[in-house]
């Protein structure tokens, strides 16, 4: 039998074995507990984080990894879906040593991971924080408040079901059963845009899919009873980094909102406190908070 070699690591961190001969990437820095797990966005890696877990690494430990087919972490055959990468992200903290409580920390898709992992696993959740994370049942009303005659090429391919070899109709399906997180802290980091992604979207379209982006925001804040609830005012998509290149457009994020909401959960945990007020934790012209 013949084995797919696993790609080279590059920088630090190290491959864990988490059974039937396949190995994620991962890379800690920093020491204490609760453990903060960073979970990317569909098709990004752990150095998507880069801008923000070196200065959460000196809070307590902060571990970042690649799911199966990113960075340096072989991919699965064929199509999988949420619930392998959740029993991945399970197997890869017992294999690294990474003990619980966990803060998890999940951006975009990393976002729907992080809320199927903590209606799973309650007793290791320590805190939850999602970065402009998918929405409840998001592709199906999307493509709702989309009209069929309106951009119709541009429309299907958002309503690919299949994307990177993950099938997102079966994560939003397991995504509609997680209806309540308790009274865990959870902190909810919303974009002010998401200008880079509509490119070529009629207007009105726009319109629409911001507005529901909103709402659906809004519903996983009212995931917990503890929970606050921010808008990265100046920040696209990709909140947690600094700044990045698609196209010809330089696109701007703010991850000292993602640091400072983190630090909050975190210290959240360690007292066993509730989270302080919105505007308390964030100020400024760059933010608003909705909750």
């Amino acid at each position: 039998m013949t084995t797919t070699p696993a790609p080279g690591v590059v920088g630090p961190g190290r491959l864990v074995g988490i059974g039937g001969g396949r190995r994620l990437f991962v890379e800690c820095v920093g020491s204490g507990s609760p453990s903060v797990v960073l979970e990317a966005g569909l098709g990004a890696n752990a150095r998507s984080w880069q801008d923000v877990q070196a200065q959460i690494g000196r809070t307590t430990r902060t571990c970042a990894y690649d799911r199966a087919g990113v960075g340096s972490s072989v991919a699965r055959p064929g199509v999988h879906g949420a619930r392998e990468d959740v029993d991945d992200l399970r197997r890869m903290l017992d294999g690294a040593g990474i003990d619980p409580p966990y803060v998890l920390v999940g951006q975009s898709y990393g976002g729907l991971l992080v809320r199927l992992f903590a209606d799973a696993h309650p007793d290791t959740t320590a805190g939850v924080v999602l970065v402009d994370a998918k929405g409840r049942d998001q592709m199906r009303r999307e493509l709702a408040v989309w009209p069929r005659s309106e951009a119709p090429a541009l429309r299907r391919s958002w309503a690919r079901p299949i994307q990177d070899g993950v099938d997102l109709a079966a994560g939003d399906a397991l995504g509609r059963r997680v209806t309540s997180l308790g009274d865990t802290p959870l902190a909810v980091i919303t974009a002010g845009t998401h200008a880079a992604d509509s490119t070529g979207m009629p207007r009105r379209v726009e319109r629409a899919l911001f507005g529901l982006w909103a709402t659906m925001q809004d519903e996983l804040a009212a995931l917990s009873s503890d929970h606050v609830h921010v808008v990265a005012l100046r920040s696209d998509h990709w909140i947690q980094i600094r700044r990045f290149t698609r196209g010809d457009t330089e696109i701007d994020g703010q991850p000292d909102v993602v640091i400072r909401a983190v630090r909050a959960v975190v210290q959240a945990a360690r007292e066993k406190a509730h989270l302080p007020p919105c505007r308390r934790l964030f100020a400024g012209a760059g933010v608003r908070c909705r909750s």
